[in-house]
């Protein structure tokens, strides 16, 4: 009967703890401080020690939350219902450590469990998409940067546990929750002052406007600048889940240039003006625009027209095809037998 009754109250306290969570400030006490940061490294502590958790950055747009992981010995596991996980807000004094006594409003309380982790995400704003399981609590109520820094401790909530199990050490780690998207802002860094140009940016196929955050999902995106003084640039980039990517690119001012490749004996002229060398191949830095090469070999002349622009690398070679035909009594065979 004594040990039902025991069963009973632990059962009494759990459901107490899990339904009341104070609205007004409380006095926290514990000894020695310690803080985390978020995404920062893990931080030993032990029951009855606190833990500042602190946020020095805006919450950025694409952080959903913070996940809260604390690992248990399996030592203090034995105690499990004599322990309680407490995790305050609106803590002060702020982030001064080696106190014993601080002020916060309680936002989460469960008892110690049986695994060896747990698992606490707090949303940032009512509309979320964070979920739990059977390892994992999620917060009803979300917080705001303005509410940190937050304070985890674990407390005992029952009399007669033993010296040995304030001694035992628990592992704490905060990471960010994030949705699964980010940003793209594509900035080009040498625009021309030419106010003719046209320039498109294009990801995945849809026209964004430069210098302008543009939300993605994660994931493999295919971004196309076009402009009408300069070569296409053509990149595939990478986002991760939260990430805000600035993406700057150059576009190639640079005067066209031509490789020509003069067969022996061959008189070329570009835009009708005679090319005088040696050489079986010229390389000649040109104007944006329309232009033609003519080759004349003999009685052969051959004439193309062409258009560059800025950082167009043109290669011009003469290519003279040879016609083999088989005749037969019956007339002409040609290559394919008719």
């Amino acid at each position: 009967m004594k040990l039902l009754r025991t069963s009973a109250a632990r059962l009494f306290i759990l459901l107490l703890l899990s339904s009341i969570t104070p609205v007004y400030s409380e006095n926290i006490r514990g000894r020695t401080t310690k803080t985390l940061q978020i995404d920062g490294s893990t931080v030993e502590f032990k029951p009855e020690e606190q833990v500042i958790i602190t946020y020095l950055d805006e919450i950025s747009a694409f952080q959903e939350g913070v996940e809260i992981q604390i690992e248990i010995s399996s030592s203090l596991r034995e105690f499990r219902n004599s322990f309680a996980l407490m995790i305050y807000k609106d803590v002060s004094p702020v982030s001064k450590e080696n106190r014993d006594e601080y002020n916060g409003t309680r936002i989460h309380m469960e008892l110690i469990p049986a695994r060896e982790k747990t698992f606490v995400r707090i949303p940032f704003s009512e509309a979320h998409a964070i979920t739990g399981d059977a390892l994992t609590s999620v917060l009803s109520i979300p917080i705001d940067v303005e509410q940190f820094p937050l304070l985890v401790t674990v407390l005992p909530i029952m009399k007669g546990i033993p010296d040995r199990a304030f001694s035992e050490k628990l592992i704490i780690n905060v990471a960010s929750i994030w949705k699964n998207e980010g940003s793209l802002t594509v900035n080009i860094t040498n625009l021309s002052e030419n106010t003719e140009e046209i320039i498109e940016v294009t990801v995945d196929k849809t026209v964004i406007e430069l210098n302008k955050a543009m939300k993605l999902p994660a994931g493999i995106h295919k971004v196309r600048v076009d402009s009408t003084h300069a070569p296409t640039i053509e990149q595939s980039i990478a986002v991760e889940a939260g990430e805000e990517i600035m993406l700057n690119l150059a576009l190639d001012y640079s005067p066209p240039e031509l490789t020509i490749h003069i067969p022996q004996g061959a008189i070329i002229r570009l835009d009708d003006k005679l090319i005088e060398t040696d050489d079986t191949v010229e390389v000649i830095k040109t104007v944006s625009g329309e232009h033609s090469v003519s080759y004349t070999l003999g009685e052969l002349e051959v004439i193309r027209h062409f258009t560059t622009q800025p950082g167009s690398r043109i290669n011009i070679s003469l290519f003279v095809d040879v016609e083999i035909i088989e005749r037969s009594n019956s007339g002409e065979i040609g290559e394919d037998g008719e």
